[in-house]
């Protein structure tokens, strides 16, 4: 395999186009390289400051003094996310992460199991008798989309809204950051439209739903303002459905490039939660984020000026030997395993509990029921590694069944 252009950065691995599988790879060769040369190094090209080891990573992320998730360019200025609570610093933060607390109240979360289990035995049952599939658009992506509509009580003849704003998520097409920027802008828009709507509707024909939990929901005896309860309800969609749909593309993609490791997980189920976190290391669903220096902070042996851009690698981190033994060696019985696959401090994934959730029971389901699971051969494998790692597309066969 070559070997990556050393201190290549943004410019060797940008997150505005599709990657191909073997680039991944190369790319986590590239880390490996930089975590050992130069853990902290600012682009010259594009005058990012990146971050490469696991301890610098998870102090850039949790230290939100420091390193500010608010008025970042590309991330928090100039996106549909500017006003959410991924851009968001205490106290604005906890504020708009109370409301984390009216998304998923122990009522709501008891009935996901029985609607995970029904939803993800309907999209097998479609399946079954072809005897192939594509995980992403036959399993991934529907199953999160339809738990998180169910939840937000989207009605049912909406819910293909979801997958074209999906299908709407720039690609390589996409030729600048500007055209990028002007793509995802008018998705935003599209949602916001969508959610100001339907909380409307709700004000004036409440039901049992979390649009109607929202639509009069107060933190620290306030109610929100419309702005507020609109981002999130598109946060939670974006968290909801994203991370659902990329830890069951990855895990797919893992075990069956690791079919002895599907085979101890086909054995025995109780080791799916354990293999669950180790795809998240594996394979982290989160690539990297963006953070601003609030003042000149010195980090890895280099002084970071104030107001500078800060990129932690959140998949180079998670291969870190130094907090990883055997950090390419993928272990579905790794302990102990504390990934930075979703984030960590007060930013972490708000859509991580329903993302495991969701795959811990929909994963054990399609190993049992899927016969012979297997990658089809030769079927070159695309990604988009931005913020997000994404899988275009993943075919598989299976011995059909009636």
């Amino acid at each position: 395999m070559q070997q990556p252009q050393t201190h290549r950065g943004a410019r060797g691995f940008s997150p505005f186009r599709i990657h191909t599988l073997t680039e991944i790879l190369q790319s986590y060769d590239w880390f490996k390289q930089m975590r050992d040369s130069s853990p902290v190094y600012q682009d010259e090209q594009t005058h990012l400051w990146q971050v490469f080891r696991y301890e610098d990573v998870q102090k850039v992320i949790t230290d939100y003094q420091r390193f500010s998730s608010e008025a970042v360019p590309g991330f928090s200025e100039d996106s549909f996310l500017r006003d959410t609570v991924v851009a968001k610093d205490p106290p604005d933060h906890r504020k708009l992460r109370n409301l984390v607390n009216v998304a998923f109240t122990p009522k709501s979360v008891a009935r996901l199991d029985g609607l995970v289990t029904q939803i993800t035995q309907e999209l097998l049952d479609e399946v079954l008798p072809l005897g192939k599939m594509n995980v992403v658009s036959d399993i991934a992506f529907p199953l999160p989309a339809k738990i998180i509509a169910e939840m937000l009580g989207v009605p049912r003849e909406d819910w293909d809204i979801f997958r074209r704003w999906a299908i709407s998520e720039p690609t390589e097409q996409a030729t600048s950051r500007e055209e990028t920027m002007r793509a995802r802008q008018r998705v935003g828009q599209q949602m916001y439209d969508y959610f100001s709507g339907l909380l409307a509707e709700r004000r004036r024909n409440p039901r049992e739903d979390l649009i109607t939990s929202l639509s009069k929901a107060e933190i620290d005896g306030e109610h929100l303002s419309e702005d507020e309860l609109v981002n999130f309800c598109i946060l939670l969609l974006a968290a909801g459905q994203e991370t659902t749909k990329n830890l069951i593309a990855n895990a797919v993609l893992c075990f069956t490039e690791h079919p002895e490791s599907m085979q101890r997980l086909i054995a025995n189920t109780a080791l799916m939660p354990a293999a669950i976190e180790e795809v998240l290391r594996y394979l982290a669903p989160v690539w990297f984020l963006f953070r601003r220096t609030t003042t000149e902070v010195e980090l890895g042996g280099q002084r970071i000026p104030a107001n500078s851009i800060v990129l932690p690698w959140l998949a180079s981190a998670n291969r870190d030997p130094e907090q990883f033994p055997e950090p390419d060696r993928f272990d579905i019985q790794r302990e102990p395993n504390r990934h930075l696959g979703f984030g960590h401090g007060i930013h972490f994934c708000i859509g991580a509990p329903l993302a495991r959730l969701e795959a811990r029971i929909a994963l054990p389901m399609m190993l049992a029921q899927l016969k012979n699971l297997q990658r089809v051969p030769d079927f070159p494998i695309t990604v988009r590694a931005g913020v997000v790692f994404v899988i275009q597309s993943l075919p598989v066969t299976f011995q059909a069944r009636a």
